[in-house]
């Protein structure tokens, strides 16, 4: 192999680590966008679940049936 292959593969491994870099950090970042996502929607549901059981109660009252 002459040096000039050398130089020629040893500058492909640069562009490749960087590239490898570059998606290590999105991958990163995909990451945490999904946790916080998932975060959220945890909120979200509970919430929902919370105005369900509210709205139960509030319909078992106006049928006149006794509290739970």
């Amino acid at each position: 192999m002459t040096n000039r292959h050398v130089q020629t593969d040893r500058e492909w491994l640069a562009f490749i680590e960087r590239d490898i870099d570059s998606l290590d950090q999105q991958i990163y970042h995909a990451r945490w966008t999904m946790t916080q996502a998932q975060s959220a929607l945890d909120r979200l549901s509970a919430a929902r679940a919370s105005l369900l059981t509210q709205a139960q109660e509030i319909l078992d009252r106006l049928d006149g049936k006794p509290p739970a």
